[in-house]
């Protein structure tokens, strides 16, 4: 890929896998806070065919899915599809960041919009959603930042949507007596490859349809499909990956992942 610096591949080759440059990173955009700290996969854009979705992941829809959206951030609502106790695969709105069954609150001290897949089997946090409660949430791309705070706009190279792995887990406050269960969920991350690794050390785990259905199985321990799928999901990046530079991220709407033309400063 042609578009990003060299300069910022050289970064990239010298920071940590334990860095995390994005996180330098404010955004003003339309989030729920009035600026929010960028980290790997913390923004995606959303505008596909809800239906077409869930066909094709064999999925039943449910109500109060998201609109279409360009500028997504953490603990908005989005869309992912897990399977049920029963064996059947949903798609729904879930809070996106984890929340363990276990916590007091909703506002937790740490962000659980990412998990590590290397470690999710190991965190307290993650441990019980990585086991059985995984989840897949489709996206038509994703943003990230290099170090020094440029956003790239990551695509299927055929534009069709990516398919992103995660957890769930369903969260109910305690001190509310005739509180409601709600869904939350996390997206799962790895170490770079291809040309994600040019602009950041960490990507989302990617999935295709031949293996979706594996993945959402709740029958299949997580012990034995997060190694496989990461490096599936390595592979995949490898050949379906494609990005290009975007404007910084200010309000929504489709130009937000519209390719970044410098001149357009000249004027």
């Amino acid at each position: 890929m042609t578009g990003i610096p060299t300069a910022h591949r050289a970064v990239n080759t010298m920071i940590g896998v334990g860095t995390n440059p994005g996180m330098q990173c404010l955004d003003a955009g339309t989030s729920s806070a009035s600026t929010t700290l960028m980290g790997m996969c913390g923004r995606f854009a959303a505008e596909f065919d809800y239906p077409e979705i869930a066909q094709m992941l064999h999925a039943q829809p449910s109500a109060g899915l998201p609109k279409r959206s360009w500028n997504i951030s953490p603990t908005q609502t989005i869309a992912i599809v897990g399977q049920d106790a029963h064996g059947v695969n949903h798609l729904a709105p879930a809070y996106w960041s984890l929340i363990p069954p276990a916590a007091e609150s909703k506002k937790l001290p740490y962000p659980t919009f990412n998990a590590r897949i290397e470690s999710a089997l190991d965190k307290p946090t993650f441990a019980q959603a990585a086991k059985h409660n995984r989840a897949i949430i489709p996206v038509s791309g994703y943003y990230e930042w290099t170090p020094d705070c440029e956003p790239y706009y990551f695509h299927a190279n055929d534009n069709h949507p990516l398919l992103l792995l995660g957890l769930y887990s369903w969260w109910k406050p305690r001190e509310q007596a005739h509180a409601t269960w709600l869904l939350t969920a996390t997206i799962l991350t790895r170490d770079s490859v291809g040309i994600a690794a040019q602009v950041h050390n960490r990507m989302p785990v990617l999935t295709d349809l031949q293996h979706a259905q594996e993945w959402l199985n709740r029958d299949i321990p997580g012990d034995d499909i997060l190694p496989v799928a990461s490096s599936r999901g390595a592979a995949l990046s490898r050949t379906l990956l494609a990005c290009h530079r975007v404007a910084p991220l200010h309000g929504d709407g489709p130009e937000l992942t519209e390719p970044y033309d410098d001149m357009m400063l000249r004027f």
